[in-house]
């Protein structure tokens, strides 16, 4: 089966305790957080998949170098996620 993975860049922002709070600039809504950096890459990644598993029409991905970040710590990174397989785990709920 072929999967589709899509990428997109994320700011993550640093808070107290090794909380880490993630927003997607190019997809509405999909904003995050967790604790340590991988749990952050996880749910990060997780969020992304949630929001775009059943878009026919995905936004268009800036580039990472152009995105701007508050002088607070902040900084992007590229996050995957295998849309493929978030759409095998809904569930399907009808009515």
């Amino acid at each position: 089966m072929d999967h589709k993975v899509v990428t997109y860049p994320a700011i993550f922002k640093p808070l107290e305790n090794d909380i880490y709070v993630i927003n997607f600039p190019d997809v509405k809504g999909a904003i995050t957080e967790g604790k340590g950096l991988r749990d952050a890459m996880k749910m990060a990644a997780d969020t992304l998949a949630s929001r775009l598993y059943n878009k026919h029409n995905l936004p268009k991905s800036s580039d990472p170098n152009d995105i701007k970040t508050a002088n607070d710590g902040s900084f992007v990174v590229k996050v995957s996620a295998d849309l493929t397989e978030a759409f095998g785990n809904r569930i399907d709920y009808q009515i």
